[in-house]
């Protein structure tokens, strides 16, 4: 028996791969969803305050917040936080926060493998 280097030796019938069936296919009207990352984020009074740069999931997979490149003028004062998903509203005129500049002005930045801060909406007084 020959053999020849660099090939490979053809399947027997016996060890033939199954073959698998093509993924399936769903399709989303472009109306029916949003646009995550990198997409703006606005506060109450319609101002674009900072962008979506990454989202937080939890072990299931569900979102629960998310770390804004936050503030800043020409990348110049930038911070980056991170939010509670329930502060962020999603809208056909785009991504709204919950919260005011006043409210996070002294909020802790989010840290690449630190625990994460998450801004949420205040507690009620009293």
């Amino acid at each position: 028996m020959a053999v020849v280097l660099g090939a490979a030796p053809a399947p027997s019938s016996e060890e033939a791969p199954d073959e698998v069936p093509p993924a399936g296919r769903d399709t989303l009207p472009v109306d029916a969803f949003v646009k995550i990352l990198g997409n703006e984020v606005k506060n109450p009074g319609d101002i674009v305050v900072g962008q979506i740069v990454n989202v937080l999931v939890d072990p299931a997979g569900k979102p629960v917040g998310a770390v804004l490149d936050y503030g800043g003028f020409l990348g110049v004062g930038k911070r980056r936080l991170a939010v509670s998903w329930s502060v962020l509203s999603f809208t056909k005129n785009g991504i709204l926060l919950g919260l005011s500049r006043d409210q996070l002005k002294n909020f802790p930045d989010y840290r690449d493998g630190k625990d994460a801060v998450l801004a949420t909406t205040p507690a009620p007084p009293g």
